[in-house]
């Protein structure tokens, strides 16, 4: 009887094994999908902005033209899309600057540098509430 105890008892540790083995595969395959699933709807090709939580220099931009674009003078705003630079401070604060064309209400462009300082407070990149002003030069 004593090989039989102990046939049950080998069955029994192995698939205690197996469970555990599966809960942990299952537990890696969740944390996987949650990390391909972040940064597919981030939008964002940048790896270490997916980790570190910090917005990119598309997002910075595209929040620093939504300051922008009520101080402008001129109608019709056309910002450089690939003539900006993208600068870091600190951990949250960034600097942007870049040019924006407007046309005058005579209808003679105008050109406008800027240089915006804005200190990104957390939560929804795009929002602006989740970023503060800090400077806004204009010339």
């Amino acid at each position: 009887m004593e090989p039989q105890k102990n046939y049950l008892a080998q069955k029994k540790q192995k698939k205690k094994s197996a469970v555990k083995a599966v809960w942990i595969i299952l537990a890696l395959a969740v944390i996987f999908i949650v990390i391909v699933a972040r940064f597919a709807l981030s939008g964002d090709n940048d790896i270490n902005t997916l980790f570190t939580g910090m917005p990119s220099s598309n997002e910075v931009y595209n929040i620093a033209k939504q300051f922008v674009l009520p101080t402008l003078k001129g109608n019709g705003a056309s910002f450089s899309e690939d003539g900006y630079e993208y600068g870091k401070k600190t951990d949250s604060v960034f600097i942007i600057r870049s040019v924006v064309d407007t046309k005058t209400s005579g209808g003679d462009p105008l050109r406008t540098n800027f240089e915006i300082t804005l200190k990104y407070k957390g939560g929804p990149v795009a929002d602006e509430s989740s970023w503060e002003l800090l400077n806004l030069n204009e010339n």
